[in-house]
């Protein structure tokens, strides 16, 4: 996906001038800090786990639980 020339770039004004910004990381900015950290406590979570599962358990539409799972391969 980075690589990809036909990527669309919003036009930002920034306090040092104008840049281009991806719209996914102006959609994870423009979340609110709480789910920010959410999605950054997964991504953790996604980058220690070589092989399993990470379940996210939902109650009233909010994160009550976030499961994981880790298969130990032996060869």
């Amino acid at each position: 996906m980075s690589g990809d020339p036909a990527r669309v770039l919003r036009r930002v004004d920034t306090s040092s001038g104008s840049r281009e910004v991806p719209p996914e990381v102006l959609r994870y900015a423009s979340l609110p800090p709480s789910r920010r950290q959410l999605l950054m406590h997964v991504d953790e979570l996604l980058n220690e786990i070589a092989y399993g599962t990470v379940v996210i358990v939902l109650q009233d539409g909010k994160v009550i639980q976030i499961e994981t799972s880790e298969k130990i391969r032996l060869r």
